[in-house]
């Protein structure tokens, strides 16, 4: 049975085509791999992975009180029982789905105040994670990944501005843009107390040639305002103990209390982004595990004429010296997604497959890479070592090409620094190269 691959060449070469296109509208779409990933060689800038910031965040927890101590480890026996994965979303799920129903009672030695306090003292500490900029330096802000894709966004001359959405809430976005200069509106207007504007970000011809940044979880700083029920923006130094943050933290219930702006707003921003025409939605570092953006994408993808995803998607699991790839598995619910769910329109390019046009494959190239090519083949593809031929005969060291390996961009280092390449990949004239 021949096994289907994809030519990661080819579709470097259509990525190429979108992004010059000056009538394309491109939009982004960054997960917390975008943030762990942040600067090369600057360790403390990036913020923990799941798994390590579930780690921290109950090392915390549970020096806290014995209490809390015995109350998180019976959940994460029960989330473990039940074959689920511990971690922070999973955690804060149990937390305050107890809280809701435990009414005057008692559960894992906590009643309903504790699991109040238990759930704010997990949320803080996300927080305290998350709030990266009190640690960047100066000279460092120029070595994140996120200015090298600003920069990008500052040279990219388009009909239509870049549109940036994303489900962090730390500032290296906003460090970035404004680092470089780039204008970007961000759905609040004012100077003082900054409010969220709905309308604004309704209507699609406001700020037209303003960069876009839209926080769909919310950000540090973003407090309710009881006076007049209005969002704002505060200075994290600024914000008092008793201001009410609306950070939507991960959870299951964390969409229960957010049917209103700037949520709302936010991802009807995104479904109206996908059903204009010639869209196209890059995600890198999004590991598609909100469930409800996820369904918003497929129906808008549904309802768009033309529009496309194209997900980086980094893929890698289990131990480094025999790492698993989850495009590989046929019940990958990503995989699904882009074979079942979205017709055809959305691709998924993972380390070491992709499913394409709705077909899943091996990434491989068909031709050894040439000297001459524009834009190198190593700046998105790190080709496997060549392999020993296995033809007897006198020459027992020849080996044979194989074409495979794995696929870089779905690292947002990695796509930041081919973003950029992109844009020096002109001639003398200002043209843009042909690959």
């Amino acid at each position: 049975m021949r096994i289907h691959t994809h030519d990661p060449r080819e579709h470097i070469r259509g990525i190429h085509q979108i992004l010059i296109n000056n009538k394309k509208r491109i939009g982004f779409l960054f997960g917390a791999g975008s943030s762990c990933a942040s600067a090369t060689g600057v360790p403390t800038i990036g913020v923990p992975v799941i798994g390590q910031m579930t780690q921290q965040v109950v090392d915390e927890v549970i020096t806290h009180s014995v209490e809390f101590d015995t109350a998180v480890k019976q959940i994460q026996q029960e989330i473990e029982v039940r074959k689920s994965q511990f971690n922070i979303e999973s955690l804060l799920s149990s937390i305050e789905a107890k809280r809701e129903v435990i009414g005057n009672g008692n559960l894992n030695g906590l009643d309903s105040a504790g699991f109040k306090t238990l759930a704010n003292l997990v949320k803080d500490n996300v927080v305290k994670l998350v709030s990266v900029h009190e640690v960047i330096k100066f000279e460092d802000r120029a070595r994140l990944a996120h200015s090298k894709f600003s920069s990008w966004v500052s040279n990219a001359r388009r009909s239509y501005p870049v549109e940036i959405f994303t489900t962090n809430y730390d500032y290296l976005f906003e460090i970035a843009l404004e680092g470089l200069g780039v204008p970007y509106f961000d759905g609040f207007s004012g100077s003082y107390e900054p409010f969220f504007c709905p309308e604004a970000v309704e209507d699609i011809d406001a700020y037209l040639h303003l960069v876009k940044l839209w926080k769909m979880h919310g950000s540090l700083g973003w407090v309710y305002r009881e006076s007049d029920k209005a969002v704002i923006r505060k200075q994290p130094t600024t914000v008092e103990s008793d201001d009410e943050s609306i950070l939507i933290y991960p959870s299951h219930l964390k969409y229960n209390t957010s049917k209103k702006q700037p949520y709302v707003g936010l991802i009807d921003r995104l479904c109206t982004f996908l059903q204009q025409d010639d869209a196209v939605l890059i995600t890198c570092g999004y590991s598609f595990g909100d469930s409800h953006i996820n369904e918003r994408i497929a129906t808008s993808l549904r309802r768009g004429a033309n529009s496309h995803v194209i997900a980086m998607y980094y893929d890698k699991h289990g131990e480094e010296n025999n790492p698993l790839y989850g495009l590989a598995d046929e019940k990958d619910s990503v995989r699904e997604m882009a074979t079942n769910g979205t017709k055809g329109k959305m691709s998924v390019y993972g380390l070491r497959h992709a499913v394409i046009g709705g077909k899943f494959g091996e990434w491989k190239l068909r031709d050894e890479p040439k000297k001459d090519e524009v834009i190198q083949v190593d700046q998105y593809f790190d080709e496997d070592g060549a392999k020993p031929s296995g033809e007897a005969g006198e020459h027992t060291e020849k080996v044979k090409w194989e074409g495979t390996g794995e696929f870089r961009l779905p690292n947002f280092c990695k796509l930041s620094e081919f973003l950029n390449e992109l844009s020096s990949s002109k001639d003398a004239s200002g043209t843009e190269k042909s690959i």
